[in-house]
C-alpha cells in the first residue's frame, strides 16, 4: 500500500501542482473549508434530531423539540449554497488583490436573482418564498458557478476603470461602498437577462436546467444493481465538481419507492424478492454516505500525521458513522479536490460490487425488507437487524474496503498538509 501511494504521488504531483496553483480552484476550495463551522457546527444536533431510537424520536416529535431541532439544520447545512454563493466569490477576489465583500455581495444577489421566488400553491394562488431546495444540496453547483463568473466580471470591469472616481473628500466606508454601483447594475442587468431566457425555456430556471439536462440521460439506466453503480459512481464524480447528488437521485426517488415497495411485497407473500440485489447494492454504495467517506474519516483517525487531518479526523467520524458526511465533504476538502476525485468514484463501485457478490453468494437470502430504520443509523447494525450477524460482517468489510481504496490518496494528502504545517 505505501508503495502505491509513493507511485500516486509520483504520477499526479505535476498536474495537481498546476491544477491547485489555479486561483479558482483555491477559492472553491477555500470556499469549502470555510462552511466546516457549519457542517461540523450542526452534526451533534442532526444526530440527535434523527437518532435511531424510536422512543427518542417519538419523544422529540411530541414536546415540539424536533421542529426546534431542524430548524438548526435549516439555517446552515440546508442553506449552504447560500454561504457559498458569498464566500467563494468573495475568496476569489481576494487572491486578484481585489474586494471580496463586494464581490461576496454581488455574487449573493445574482444568485437569489436567478432563483425562482413564486411557489404556485394553488390554481391561480401563488406565494412568495424562496424555496429551501434551491438554497442547499441542488443549488450548489449553481452557487459556485454564480460566484466564479460574476467575481470576474466585477474584477474585469472594476479594472476597466467602470467603478465611480468620488473626491478625496468624501469618507473612505461612504467612497468605497459607492465605487461599486455602476458595475452592479451592469451585473444585476446580465443576470436579468440570464433568468428571462431561462424562464422562456421548458425548465424555468437555470437551476432545474442543469439539474434535469444532468438527470434526464441517467432515467433510462433502470434497476439493475449495474445500472445503480453506474448511477451511484457518477454522482460521487459529480459532487467532486459541486453537483449535489440529489440532482441525479431525486428522479429516481420513484424507481426506488417501487423496488423496495415490490419486495415487501413479495416478502409479506412468501416469495422471491424480486429486487433484492438492487436494494442490497444500493446500501453497499452508501455506506458512510456518497463516495463511501467512512473509511476516509478512519483512514485520518488512525493514520493522519498532520495536524489537519489529525482534527479533521477527530471532528468527522462519529457524524460519518452516522452517514452524515458533509464534514468530510467540505472539510478536507472532497469538492473540487484531484486528490480525492479518483477514490470518490472508485468507492461506490467496489463496495456495490461487494455487495452485489455477496448477494450472489446467498449472505442475504433472509433479508427482511420490512426492517425500516432512519437513515442516520450505522450500516452494520442495519445489516444485523435486517439480515444477520453474517451481513453485519459483509458491510464492515465493505468499510474496510473503502479505506483501503482511499489510503494511498488520503497519505498524499496528508503528506502535503504536514509538509505546509512544518514550513510555518
Amino acid at each position: 500500500m505505501s508503495n502505491f501511494a509513493n507511485s500516486v504521488e509520483k504520477n499526479i504531483t505535476p498536474l495537481m501542482g498546476k491544477i491547485s496553483s489555479n486561483k479558482v480552484i483555491k477559492s472553491l476550495t477555500a470556499g469549502m473549508m470555510y462552511t466546516m463551522p457549519l457542517t461540523l457546527g450542526t452534526s451533534l444536533v442532526a444526530i440527535a434530531a434523527n437518532f435511531p431510537v424510536t422512543a427518542w424520536t417519538n419523544w422529540l416529535a411530541s414536546s415540539g423539540i424536533k421542529t426546534h431541532m431542524t430548524a438548526v439544520i435549516g439555517g446552515t447545512t440546508d442553506i449552504i449554497a447560500l454561504f457559498l454563493a458569498f464566500i467563494i466569490a468573495y475568496n476569489y477576489a481576494t487572491l486578484k488583490k481585489e474586494d471580496g465583500v463586494t464581490a461576496g455581495v454581488l455574487s449573493l444577489g445574482s444568485f437569489i436573482i436567478l432563483m425562482p421566488q413564486v411557489y404556485k400553491v394553488a390554481e391561480g394562488t401563488s406565494i412568495n418564498v424562496l424555496q429551501k431546495s434551491y438554497l442547499g444540496g441542488s443549488g450548489v453547483f449553481v452557487s459556485m458557478l454564480c460566484a466564479i463568473l460574476i467575481s470576474q466580471i466585477y474584477i474585469y470591469l472594476n479594472r476597466k476603470g467602470l467603478n465611480i472616481k468620488l473626491p478625496e473628500s468624501v469618507p473612505e466606508m461612504v467612497s468605497k461602498s459607492l465605487s461599486p454601483t455602476f458595475i452592479a447594475m451592469i451585473i444585476f442587468v446580465v443576470v436579468l437577462a440570464v433568468r428571462i431566457v431561462f424562464g422562456y425555456t421548458e425548465y424555468g430556471n437555470v437551476f432545474d436546467f442543469i439539474n434535469s439536462t444532468i438527470a434526464k440521460p441517467i432515467m433510462a439506466m433502470g434497476t439493475s444493481p449495474v445500472s445503480i453503480i453506474i448511477i451511484y459512481a457518477l454522482c460521487s464524480l459529480l459532487w467532486c465538481f459541486g453537483i449535489h447528488p440529489s440532482s441525479l437521485t431525486s428522479v429516481l426517488m420513484p424507481v426506488f419507492m417501487t423496488a423496495i415497495t415490490s419486495n415487501v411485497n413479495a416478502f409479506q407473500a412468501g416469495t422471491i424478492l424480486p429486487y433484492l440485489a438492487f436494494q442490497v447494492t444500493y446500501v453497499y454504495i452508501m455506506v458512510g454516505g456518497t463516495g463511501g467517506t467512512l473509511g476516509l474519516a478512519f483512514d485520518m483517525v488512525l493514520f493522519a500525521k498532520s495536524e489537519r487531518f489529525k482534527t479533521l479526523g477527530k471532528l468527522a467520524i462519529i457524524p460519518n458513522i452516522f452517514n452524515i458526511n458533509e464534514p468530510i465533504i467540505f472539510g478536507a476538502p472532497i469538492i473540487y479536490n484531484p486528490v480525492f476525485m479518483l477514490p470518490m468514484t472508485l468507492s461506490p463501485i467496489v463496495t456495490g460490487g461487494l455487495g452485489l457478490l455477496f448477494v450472489n453468494l446467498g449472505f442475504y437470502n433472509k433479508f427482511n425488507p420490512t426492517v425500516k430504520l432512519p437513515w442516520t443509523m450505522p450500516a452494520p447494525i442495519v445489516h444485523l437487524l435486517q439480515t444477520g450477524m453474517l451481513a453485519a460482517i459483509c458491510i464492515t468489510a465493505a468499510i474496510i474496503a473503502t479505506a483501503i481504496i482511499y489510503y494511498p490518496f488520503f497519505k498524499y494528502a496528508d503528506r502535503q498538509a504536514l509538509k505546509e504545517e512544518q514550513a510555518k
